[in-house]
């Protein structure tokens, strides 16, 4: 047959955008940016390095032949100013002149940045960070480079290829030799300009979206009848971040699904992914950044998968078109998605839910994981069988791990079709209890795939019944722990916090003597605050035992908060002591809802009675005329700040609904087992007394700290340092609120009149004495109780 008897090729394209947005191009100007923010903190931080590279480049500049120097200048100068109209040129000749337009603002914009940031930092640049960026005191002179930027900036938007971008590339190598040889800019300027210039480029590269590459609906046909599958159909289906999708019926009648994978979709959701590598102990959750390789994995997922025999569409042909794309057809299946059954209320029945497992299993047993399993992804057939599509994002040779998360995913999306029972039920009869069981630590939101999750907002009681399910289903049996999440938000922010928290001891240490007054230090009040540290367990024992009406062992309550404070050493205030006097009380026989309820009353009425010393102790600084009370004015901002904020969002309906929300279950666990104590007068007793003991120790102990250097200060005005002090560094998300409390406690004795140095140094003692060298007796008693079966 000849090419003009065949039937004419019908093309649907549906709305083509003329312009897109590529997400690469967010993601590189959040490198950019990035990168110029390393660049200048090594600049002001490693300022000798910076200044040494400079020195060493100029001496190797001046050995070079004077002929290479003229010409780099001369290039470099000329370069620079014809660039532009080349580029100008170029874009006209090629009917461009939006373009053109945008790289010419792209230009201006980047120049008058730079202008603007070279006079911020003329006028609020500290000395050394003006010194690692321009190389000299002065602040005349301008050490960002506006026009350099500009260019950056203007090439970046106009796209420029072939031969001119060689032209492009030699012109700007030239010019930035010469600024380095020269020593017109330090190389953080040079750096800095450069990253500054390209991240405004891409900024309106975005914005404005670019031409597109994606090639037209002919292109595609043209591409797969050179394959061998000319086709008379190709209709638009819909357009995603994984790719384009069409459907195509050949010549002899067969409909394929086609995929066509281009360079305007590379970097799209690189950032979730990003994320989830954080998250997740998956080290292949990176996969696809380029449009090579995201055609090379769809195309291994789909061979391997066939290759062991899984219900998943055969791939037909694979196939670039044109540089900037390429088209994967596969075998159309006919059938209902899940999805559009669960928007149809219906659900699967028992046959259907089997195929589902069996086509996973299949996958499992060759050591494929899809990873990404959703209502989306299965196909029911004609003949109520499931059929898995969309693969390209799963992994050969998978994981533990990456099977759990498919098991759960999958028990999630059948559960959405059927109901959790019948999702576990079938499970069961294909995979085993064991192997369903071992799904359990994966049933988390953070592990379940991205359309999972959204779904789950929905159907919010589908999680924890199918977590319950198959907990009795491991019921006396004990679940085959695995570890899943690499880093958590909570552990994130406990970084970032350590840090500042560090840097802000440091500067603290690098303006006092420390060491000078430690051995100047009055040991006998050292002594004493030690004594009163270790008298503050005795209390943390005794407000224990109080609140529980069970007989508890004496001395391992004592060693349970020695073992709490060193708990205190890797979790942020209060979070490790509540867990281990929590632990210890159901290892002492208590059940699980006792022990919390008996934690949950001694932690509130603790801070009952702390917010009660607290008012006493503000009450007594006032009235002593001693010594004043004057707190710098931006604490007094700060707490009006807060106080006003407080007024304005608590009144608000739904924070008011979200605090009673939290606070109900609190309650009533609370007030039961404060009835039950209040009738035992011992036992209230014991606990009130120890939490006074225990505030009453603290107190004295920072007392003594603070007279141990001879720095003066009144009981009440002390006391009322540690009390506030110690609240407020509770909230610090840090382990042991390291380097909140000590910020806190010296800021606080600064403002009740004691010198800084002293107050620095007094702080720093109290937190030896009670945090730091508690931990260590603390590890053995941990040990001990955990070997003994008392933790």
């Amino acid at each position: 047959m000849t090419p003009q008897s065949e039937p004419t090729l019908i093309i649907d394209d549906g709305v083509f955008p003329r312009r897109v947005r590529r997400p690469v191009d967010v993601v590189r100007m959040a490198g950019a940016l990035l990168g110029i923010v390393a660049v200048l903190i090594i600049a002001t931080i490693a300022l000798r390095t910076f200044s040494g590279i400079g020195e060493d480049v100029k001496d190797s500049a001046a050995k070079l032949p004077a002929v290479i120097t003229l010409v780099l200048g001369f290039v470099s100068g000329l370069g620079t100013l014809v660039l532009p109209v080349v580029v100008a040129v170029n874009l006209l000749s090629r009917r461009r002149a939006r373009l053109l337009l945008e790289a010419a603002l792209s230009f201006v914009a980047a120049g008058l940045l730079l202008a603007a940031l070279n006079r911020a930092a003329q006028l609020y640049g500290s000395a050394d960070f003006w010194f690692g960026l321009a190389g000299t005191t002065e602040r005349g002179v301008t050490p960002l480079q506006p026009f350099l930027a500009g260019v950056f900036a203007l090439l970046t938007v106009a796209r420029v290829r072939g031969r001119l971008s060689s032209f492009a590339a030699f012109i700007m190598s030239a010019t930035l030799a010469a600024d380095v040889i020269n020593g017109a800019s330090t190389t953080a300027a040079l750096i800095s300009s450069v990253l500054f210039g390209w991240a405004v480029g891409l900024g309106f590269r975005y914005v404005l979206g670019t031409p597109t590459t994606r090639p037209r609906g002919q292109a595609v046909a043209q591409a797969m009848a050179l394959a061998g599958h000319p086709i008379t159909i190709l209709k638009a289906a819909e357009s995603t971040d994984r790719g384009r999708r069409y459907r195509a019926t050949t010549h002899s009648g067969d409909s394929l699904h086609v995929i066509v994978l281009d360079r305007d979709l590379e970097g799209a959701g690189v950032i979730p992914r990003w994320w989830r590598s954080l998250r997740l102990r998956d080290n292949d959750a990176l996969g696809g950044w380029t449009m090579r390789e995201a055609v090379e994995r769809s195309a291994l997922m789909s061979y391997a998968a066939q290759a062991v025999g899984a219900p998943v569409p055969q791939l037909k042909l694979v196939r670039a078109v044109g540089e900037d794309a390429s088209v994967l057809a596969y075998e159309y299946v006919e059938g209902e998605t899940l999805e559009s059954l669960l928007a149809q209320e219906k659900s699967l029945d028992e046959s259907a839910l089997r195929t589902a497992w069996s086509a996973l299993a299949t996958l499992h047993r060759a050591g494929i994981a899809h990873r990404g399993i959703s209502v989306d992804h299965m196909i029911c057939s004609p003949e109520n069988e499931i059929r898995i599509v969309h693969i390209t994002s799963g992994t050969v040779a998978m994981s533990e791990l990456q099977e759990r998360i498919d098991t759960a995913d999958m028990l999630i999306a059948l559960a959405l079709v059927s109901s959790p029972e019948d999702s576990v039920a079938s499970a069961v009869d294909v995979l085993g209890r064991k192997a369903l069981t071992r799904a359990l630590p994966a049933l988390q939101p953070f592990a379940l795939s991205k359309d999972n999750r959204k779904r789950l907002r929905k159907h919010k009681q589908v999680l924890p019944t199918l977590r319950k399910l198959i907990a009795e289903l491991a019921e006396g049996e004990a679940v085959e722990s695995i570890s899943i999440e690499r880093l958590s938000p909570r552990k994130l922010l406990s970084v970032v916090a350590l840090i500042a928290a560090a840097y802000i001891l440091i500067d603290q240490f690098a303006q006092v003597d420390v060491f000078g007054l430690f051995r100047s230090a009055n040991y006998a009040w050292v002594l004493v605050a030690a004594v009163m540290s270790l008298i503050t367990y005795i209390g943390s024992a005794m407000s224990l035992t109080g609140f529980v009406v069970e007989k508890l062992s004496a001395q391992r309550t004592f060693l349970a908060q020695f073992a709490a404070s060193f708990a205190a050493l890797v979790s942020p205030p209060t979070l490790g002591t509540v867990a281990v006097n929590g632990r210890y009380l159901q290892k002492s026989g208590l059940p699980p809802a006792a022990a919390g309820a008996a934690v949950a009353v001694s932690q509130v009425v603790a801070f009952i009675i702390h917010i009660g010393l607290l008012f006493i102790a503000g009450i007594a600084t006032g009235t002593d005329v001693q010594k004043s009370f004057d707190p710098p004015p931006q604490l007094i901002t700060g707490v009006a700040i807060v106080v006003g904020l407080l007024a304005i969002i608590l009144p608000l309906p739904k924070v008011r609904k979200y605090l009673v929300k939290i606070a109900r279950p609190r309650l009533e666990e609370v007030i039961p087992r404060l009835i039950t104590v209040t009738s035992q007068p011992a036992k209230l007793a014991t606990g009130i007394g120890g939490i006074l003991i225990l505030n009453v120790a603290f107190c004295i102990t920072l007392i003594a700290c603070v007279w141990a250097f001879d720095g003066g200060g009144t009981v009440a005005a002390i006391s009322l340092v540690y009390l506030a002090g110690s609240t407020l560094g509770q909230a610090a998300p840090t382990p042991g609120g390291i380097g909140a409390v000590e910020a806190v406690m010296t800021a606080g004795l600064v403002a009740v009149g004691i010198d800084p140095g002293i107050a620095l140094s007094s702080v720093l003692l109290y937190r030896l004495l009670t945090f730091w060298i508690p931990t260590i007796p603390g590890w053995f008693a941990f040990q001990y109780l955990t070997k003994n079966n008392h933790l």
